[in-house]
């Protein structure tokens, strides 16, 4: 036990930012926790339990208040899987601990058991918190007695163990059986396309059947729902969670409890016999083949710096499997949702009085259509990450940065404008067909084109100098860059928070005073320009003083 638990420390402490990194900067990090729990985790875990809450109390009456928890909670614990497949197979097989790991005494299970609860614990924090919102607005809801809430806290810690004991199974059952899979590359282009085709599945059955809530309601109040039936197979920890909660079945917790156990010991057991051999020939690169120099320098030509560099970082993003799947997808994703829109409108019709105001010239409804398309244009910068990790993203390599004859101000523009070109893209693909599908006219789009480009330009210069405070250079792969770095979650709490600030006041500028909205707009206009106009300040004066002291 002492030694495991070592382990797991020693292993949580090489995701977290070192020593070095914290004290650079403790206060900017007392505040922007501050800041990430009232801008991200609060306002999520409120809305999480609001929802339960009234879907319990909708379900009550109809005596099958535990579908209504047994659904969301059967939701989470899919997502945890799909996400959780990356980042198991590089905590077990490609963190660069492994070769320090194998030579020492230890048994494979020993070495699994550590690792995957130090992954655990890592991934499952805001996971833990979206579970315990629920299983609270299930209790207020529902009206469950009180020793509910002790289940509730059971619940809240031990929901994330099975889906993530599936995907470590799943891991070294590919890694021990497919011997062409050897890299982390590899595994991390088939785990996001998994991803990307399981995400789009979803929105593609979800189209198909539309999105009701009394629909949703009549199809969780019959006692026997298929959907529940088969995820309860999948999931089994789910029903007796929920049933314990609501009577207070002693044999239900305990069967719950049983369950997860049997799955841990399950688990170690198939690592005593599949990770050594799984785990041998594990190699960080890809697999193409080596040039000669003289090929490679036979193929250059001189170009600008500045765009020499630009390529530089689109190859960087393009090219390395972590990034491509969590900074570029989400884009490519975005026009996915907006066709999801789309469909669910033409079989509900959920948003008839909005497109009639919209081509009527409803002053207040095109003008949360414009807040809109900045909050999203905003919230999709932040969290693409592809701003907030840009200097993470050099990792070892940062002194690049120092030695290269490229001013530090030219290199943070090119970075920022990587993230302008990118998602900017996605927004305006998804601007131009939300415009054409409203038929708001050739002048209106363009003025929505523009407000978004603002909204990204502005996220994404803000971005940048937050990764440049304290970015998380000591990493051992891509996935750890993005999975420690605290930047990326203090940078989407603050353009949260930010915008949020902007799109509530312009709405309740227009709601309780006299100002049309055409003036709210342009007000919006400027406010979005000084804060462009402010984060390239902060980059220009602020950012490049953080990495020269950084670089010392």
């Amino acid at each position: 036990m002492k030694m495991y638990l070592r382990l797991v420390s020693a292993l949580i402490q090489g995701v977290e930012p070192s020593d070095k990194e914290k004290k650079r900067n403790r206060l900017f990090y007392i505040v922007m926790a501050f800041i990430a729990g009232f801008g991200i985790m609060l306002p999520m875990t409120f809305f999480v339990g609001v929802i339960l809450y009234t879907m319990s109390g909708a379900l009550l009456p109809l005596g099958t208040v535990e579908n209504g928890a047994e659904i969301f909670l059967h939701l989470i614990a899919a997502f945890s899987f799909i996400f959780g497949l990356n980042v198991i197979f590089s905590v077990f097989y490609f963190s660069g601990d492994i070769e320090n790991l194998l030579p020492l005494p230890l048994r494979p299970y020993q070495i699994i058991s550590a690792k995957f609860t130090a992954a655990l614990i890592s991934e499952s924090v805001m996971e833990c918190l979206v579970i315990l919102a629920a299983l609270i607005g299930y209790i207020l809801g529902g009206k469950m007695p009180f020793y509910s809430w002790v289940i509730a806290i059971i619940g809240t810690l031990t929901m994330p163990v099975l889906p993530l004991i599936y995907c470590g199974i799943i891991c070294m059952a590919v890694m021990y059986f497919t011997r062409f899979i050897k890299n982390k590359d590899t595994v991390n282009k088939i785990t996001g396309v998994f991803t990307f085709l399981v995400i789009f599945g979803i929105v593609y059955l979800i189209s198909l059947s539309g999105f009701n809530a009394d629909k949703l309601i009549d199809a969780l109040s019959k006692p026997d729902n298929p959907v529940l039936s088969v995820m309860n197979c999948i999931f089994p920890t789910v029903p007796f969670l929920v049933r314990s909660m609501g009577t207070g079945s002693l044999l239900d917790l305990l069967i719950y409890i049983g369950i997860n156990a049997v799955a841990v010991a399950l688990f170690m057991g198939i690592a005593q016999i599949l990770y050594f051999p799984s785990v041998v020939g594990i190699g960080q690169g890809g697999r193409g083949k080596a040039k000669s120099v003289d090929a490679v320098t036979a193929k250059m030509k001189q170009h600008r710096i500045s765009a020499t560099y630009f390529k530089k970082e689109l190859r960087l993003l393009f090219r390395t499997p972590a990034y491509f799947t969590n900074c570029v997808m989400i884009n490519l994703m975005c026009p996915v949702f907006v066709y999801l829109a789309y469909v669910i409108q033409n079989q509900t019709h959920f948003l008839d009085s909005f497109i009639y105001g919209i081509k009527s010239g409803s002053e207040e409804n095109i003008l949360e259509l414009m807040l809109g398309i900045s909050a999203v244009s905003v919230l999709v910068t932040a969290v693409n990450c592809i701003a907030s990790s840009a200097i993470t993203r050099e990792g070892k390599h940062f002194f690049f940065m120092k030695y290269i004859p490229v001013p530090y101000i030219t290199q943070i523009n090119v970075k920022a404008a990587v993230s302008i070109l990118i998602s900017g893209t996605g927004m305006l693909i998804c601007v131009i067909a939300a415009c054409i599908w409203l038929n708001t006219g050739i002048m209106f789009t363009l003025f929505c084109c523009l407000l978004s480009l603002l909204s990204v330009t502005f996220a994404s210069y803000f971005g940048v100098y937050m990764d440049s405070v304290n970015p998380k250079l000591i990493w051992d792969d891509e996935l750890n860059a993005l999975r420690g770095n605290y930047n990326i979650f203090f940078n989407m709490a603050m353009a949260i928070v930010t915008e949020g600030a902007i799109c509530t006041g312009a709405f309740l500028l227009h709601r309780f005073t006299d100002i049309g909205a055409l003036l709210i707009i342009i007000i919006v206009f400027v406010l979005l320009m000084i804060l462009c106009a402010v984060s390239y300040m902060l980059c220009h004066y602020r950012a490049t003083k953080n990495i020269e002291n950084i670089a010392g």
